[in-house]
């Protein structure tokens, strides 16, 4: 004692909310590589089908061919593993000491400045045990010429001068005087 109306008679009335089904696209479909092409098409159209993957493209600047590096390749899958070092650490962990020349260095990231690219610098000399390392100088004090006195200055070997010009003695003294200033 149902109604006279079938189930599969019934029309369903499309929802508001309901998608509208997909439509097919057709797959682009790329010509065949023409290898007739003509130089003369495009400055680099030469190098668009080339077998080497290791440039994202090529770019032609001042005559020269120049290679366009791939782009850095982000990760956005979550959260990074947990590292069970705090920054402090990370950064003031324990190295060894590393120079140019030493084998079996530990790979570190790049840093221009990094240790292992430095020559070796030799150790500080030790100091024996019972030497002394105060030293009683006096910064102000110049030591190389600290005990020239004004003999040791004014000296010079010469023989006396015979000449009576008073002028000629003026002249010579004071080219003397402005040379042993200098």
């Amino acid at each position: 004692s149902h109604s006279g109306s079938s189930a599969s008679g019934l029309k369903r009335q499309p929802s508001r909310f309901a998608r509208p089904p997909p439509k097919h696209r057709q797959p682009i479909r790329e010509s065949p590589i023409n290898m007739n092409k003509s130089h003369s098409e495009g400055g680099l159209s030469f190098l668009k089908n080339s077998k080497v993957g290791s440039a994202s493209g090529f770019l032609v600047v001042g005559g020269s061919v120049l290679a366009l590096p791939h782009g850095r390749r982000t990760s956005m899958d979550g959260p990074k593993a947990f590292d069970s070092t705090s920054e402090y650490q990370h950064h003031f962990r324990e190295v060894p000491h590393c120079y140019a020349s030493m084998s079996r260095k530990p790979l570190t990231a790049y840093n221009p400045n990094a240790p292992r690219s430095r020559l070796a610098v030799e150790d500080a000399p030790v100091p024996l045990k019972n030497a002394s390392t105060i030293e009683f100088k006096d910064r102000f004090c110049v030591h190389n010429r600290r005990f020239v006195t004004t003999h040791k200055n004014h000296y010079t070997g010469e023989q006396a001068d015979l000449r009576s010009n008073p002028g000629m003695i003026a002249d010579s003294t004071r080219l003397k005087r402005f040379l042993s200033e200098k």
